[in-house]
């Protein structure tokens, strides 16, 4: 558990590094065995200790958990991923609002997503949760509209990268359309 901790710790200042959180936004979680290590509710991820996480059983609930503790069950539910990490980088929350699909126009998103969906829905609801977890079982990514992304993998550095790679693409289909 304590090396789990540890790397998601290291992500989370990344997160910040890389622009893909600001304050208290955004949550992670990794599932070891039968159970959930995720962030507490309003912790910022740039600033992670080791008493800013929940460890829950799988089925558990808590009040100090991140409040996306629902969407994460739903995908470990749904998928073999061992973690789970949700952002709100500028790019795709702003590229969410007009297009219902993210398709990368440079080589690694092309490589690596090939097409993100934008789902809608109500936060906290068990639709949208399922929904979440459906996109990402399909693609290990997906993006809230307005909300940002939802990325998962084999371990907290796996979801990190798609999260980076998904936010990059959005920025140069941005920058695209400036032109």
């Amino acid at each position: 558990m304590f090396r789990v901790v540890n790397e998601m710790i290291e992500v989370g200042k990344k997160l910040c590094s890389y622009r893909l959180i600001d304050g208290s936004s955004g949550n992670m979680s990794c599932k070891v065995g039968e159970r959930i290590v995720i962030t507490k509710s309003g912790t910022q991820l740039d600033n992670l200790t080791p008493k800013d996480f929940v460890i829950l059983k799988l089925d558990e609930d808590s009040s100090e958990a991140s409040s996306d503790l629902k969407v994460h069950r739903a995908i470990y539910k749904k998928t073999d991923y061992n973690a789970v990490l949700h952002c709100h980088g500028v790019y795709n929350v702003l590229l969410s609002f007009i297009q219902d699909e993210i398709v990368p126009k440079d080589l690694e998103g092309r490589l690596f997503l090939k097409r993100v969906a934008v789902v809608e829905g109500e936060f906290g609801s068990d639709e949208l949760s399922e929904a979440i977890a459906r996109e990402v079982a399909r693609n290990g990514v997906v993006i809230h509209r307005g909300h940002g992304i939802y990325s998962a993998g084999r371990d907290i550095v796996e979801a990190f990268n798609r999260a980076c790679y998904i936010e990059h693409s959005c920025e140069i289909i941005y920058l695209l359309m400036l032109l």
